[in-house]
């Protein structure tokens, strides 16, 4: 079965990234194997993975080994720090992956950019939708992660991305996304976005393979 990760960029607890990624993730299981979505007669079925920057393997820590860089390690096992060569092993099974970042003074999250430097290849040429979210949407960060994800690493990205606008009461107030029960209207108006851009990352994926 093929799968998706779903990688939060957000270690801040409690926060909106949490609470929006627990709506992302079935939304995109939906997407994912809506058999009326698809062209081909071969039609897999998805695995949605949500990656928890909070829990094992992640957060890995800052980069410490000037041994080597990163792109001189072409297999996961070859990776000397355990917790890294789990995560190496991770990253490699995935078909995909659904970046959802949050902008944090106009870029993304420190810990976001230091998941991707810990690897290299099993980042390199794989699909990748980008969903952020901020008072105007995050869209500073999906411009850097563009950069980042498509130059860097050479992941293909889709051309459609998802810029969730927080209302004030989120994105300056105390209200948060929730992380249980019914999300706000507000979010569940970007569900056709979320779709259009998961149908875009199977197209991806499918002439990748």
């Amino acid at each position: 079965m093929p799968k998706i990760a779903l990688l939060l960029g957000s270690l801040r607890r409690p926060g909106n990234g949490i609470g929006i990624a627990s709506w992302l993730a079935p939304v995109l299981k939906q997407g994912l194997n809506d058999a009326k979505s698809t062209t081909t007669t071969h039609r897999p079925h998805y695995e949605v993975v949500f990656m928890d920057p909070t829990k094992f393997p992640l957060p890995l820590g800052p980069l410490v080994d000037g041994s080597h860089v990163p792109a001189d390690i072409r297999d996961p096992s070859q990776h000397s720090n355990p917790q890294i060569r789990e995560f190496a092993t991770l990253v490699s099974s995935f078909s995909g992956f659904v970046i959802l970042s949050p902008e944090y003074n106009g870029s993304y999250p420190g810990e976001l950019k230091n998941t991707f430097d810990h690897l290299y290849w099993e980042w390199r040429n794989k699909p990748v939708v980008i969903v952020t979210y901020g008072g105007g949407g995050g869209t500073r960060v999906a411009g850097l992660l563009k950069t980042l994800l498509g130059g860097s690493f050479k992941m293909r990205i889709t051309e459609r991305g998802v810029p969730i606008k927080l209302p004030r009461s989120h994105s300056g107030g105390s209200e948060k996304v929730p992380i249980d029960g019914k999300a706000p209207e507000w979010l569940e108006e970007y569900r056709p976005q979320v779709l259009a851009a998961v149908e875009e990352l199977k197209q991806l994926i499918a002439h990748r393979s």
